[in-house]
């Protein structure tokens, strides 16, 4: 059998439908399924992937608990004078507002009632149970107004009402407005200390104090009755004194009364006290002396915030309802002059300087 080839231009001629070719065509198709089915695997994959909720890392910020302001605390018992206790309410709240702190009013506290956000307590007076009080809380600051003398604790403050002071300064200023230095007063007769501190303070403004026309007398004059004598047995001793003419009468909380003023605003007197008058006193009423334990708290505020206490100091004076009042002798009245030397004498008197029951 006889080989025969074709020749062409130099290459072999093969059937295209060779066993090679069909092989390779198969292999190509094999190869195109494979990766297409890839691919559909892939995008699947991406579209159910796609379904799951993304997940934020970043945690959520949980709400701050607010811390309550610390308190100042005013114990006023029900009974306790209404003037007093509206001074003390106006300035604690002033003060407590500008520290940023709560305010809050008591009648009443007792030991377990100290809370550790309570950093101020006032009390109009000095309770019986200070002492524990202030042992069971050592982080807030006391303050009590008395007319006791107390060692205070570390975190006590005492302010110190001194009956001394407004006696001898109630003799002070009756004879700086009393024209011929005519002064009278209606006293306690139990309360000597008081009664001497007022002649004292007569004596300190004007010395020998002798009136320089008729009747020609030195003063003061005084009368004294027991605590809650009648108002019958107060004007018969007024009667008894104003013999000799009085200009300024001085009438101690202890005889002053609704009956005794409505009898004195008949006489030609003018009257001073350290409670304000009664209705039926207050034409003849030329102004009102008392002692003030309320306006130091406002020096010594800022110790209080910072924890600084066991201080014992003297209560201030104050003069109000200073009204003109017209006597035959001459015109009454607390002018701004006098009152501004009223004040230094009250500052020296705060200070210790002057000393109420021992003046030459």
């Amino acid at each position: 059998m006889r080989n025969i080839i074709t020749h062409t231009t130099g290459w072999s001629k093969i059937s295209p439908m060779s066993p090679f070719h069909r092989k390779k065509t198969k292999y190509i198709l094999i190869n195109a399924l494979f990766i297409f089915s890839l691919i559909l695997a892939g995008c699947g994959k991406k579209e159910a992937q796609a379904d799951i909720p993304s997940y934020d890392p970043t945690p959520t910020a949980l709400p701050i608990a607010t811390m309550s302001p610390d308190r100042v605390v005013l114990v006023r018992k029900p009974n306790s004078d209404p003037t007093i206790s509206s001074q003390a309410e106006i300035l604690l709240r002033e003060l407590a507002g500008g520290s940023g702190l709560e305010f809050e009013i008591r009648e009443d506290m007792i030991n377990n009632e100290v809370s550790p956000d309570m950093k101020i307590v006032v009390f109009l007076e000095k309770p019986e149970n200070l002492g524990s009080l202030a042992a069971g809380a050592p982080s807030t600051q006391f303050v009590a107004i008395t007319n006791e003398d107390w060692n205070p604790a570390p975190n006590v403050t005492i302010i110190r009402q001194r009956e001394e002071h407004t006696a001898f300064m109630a003799g002070y200023l009756a004879a700086m407005l009393a024209p011929n230095f005519r002064v009278g007063a209606l006293l306690a007769a139990e309360k000597t200390q008081f009664n001497q501190a007022f002649i004292n303070g007569v004596y300190y403004y004007c010395g020998l104090c002798a009136a320089q026309i008729y009747p020609l007398n030195t003063y003061p004059k005084t009368a004294t009755q027991p605590a809650g004598s009648p108002a019958t047995n107060w004007q018969t001793a007024f009667s008894e004194v104003n013999t000799s003419k009085i200009n300024v009468l001085y009438v101690a909380n202890e005889a002053a009364s609704a009956e005794l003023y409505s009898y004195l605003s008949t006489v030609d007197v003018a009257l001073l006290g350290s409670q304000s008058p009664t209705e039926e006193g207050r034409s003849r009423w030329v102004a009102t002396l008392y002692s003030d334990g309320i306006s130091p708290i406002r020096d010594i505020w800022n110790d209080l915030l910072a924890g600084n206490g066991g201080k014992s100091l003297n209560a201030a004076l104050n003069i109000t309802d200073n009204m003109f009042i017209s006597v035959q002798d001459g015109l009454v009245w607390l002018s701004e002059g006098k009152f501004n030397f009223a004040l230094k004498t009250m500052e020296l008197l705060r200070n210790d300087q002057i000393y109420p029951l021992s003046v030459n």
